[in-house]
């Protein structure tokens, strides 16, 4: 199974980097085989094609509505509903979900994909990831890991 991960954020906003930071030590320690690492400050449509070609895709993020340090995962399901981006898609601002609908509606290819996101505390401009954010690295690793063994 091909798995791409996408973690994204500023990493000069303080925790608003964490998806950022985790993408870079999931590349700098991961040796799992068939397994790419891509750090974004935010999701482009260029993604799209991108994440066509991956059997699982994992984004990474930090979150304004949890409580710091708090993870939360989502399954990206298929919307069926929709009949593709719709023209409000190429807005400055994309979702994991939009970007995987994306690559379904252009590429006919909806990878299996989940989006996690840990609640931050600071989002003020600086380099530092709080403590209670520093904290989540480690159970959002073995989330991802747990993810992609399929349990």
């Amino acid at each position: 199974m091909r798995v791409l991960i996408i973690g994204y954020g500023n990493p000069l906003r303080s925790d608003d980097g964490f998806g950022w930071h985790a993408a870079q030590q999931l590349e700098t320690s991961s040796h799992l085989p068939n397994i790419e690492v891509i750090t974004r400050q935010q999701l482009t449509p260029e993604l799209a094609e991108t994440a066509s070609h991956f059997d699982l895709v994992i984004f990474i993020d930090a979150a304004r509505d949890l409580p710091p340090g708090q993870i939360r995962c989502d399954k990206i399901l298929a919307d069926t509903s929709r009949s593709g981006p719709g023209p409000s898609g190429f807005a400055h601002f994309l979702t994991p979900a939009s970007l995987v609908a994306w690559s379904a509606e252009l590429y006919d290819k909806f990878p299996e994909a989940y989006y996690l996101s840990v609640g931050g505390e600071s989002f003020s401009e600086g380099e530092t990831i709080s403590a209670s954010v520093q904290a989540a690295f480690e159970p959002l690793f073995v989330r991802i890991r747990s993810i992609i063994g399929g349990g």
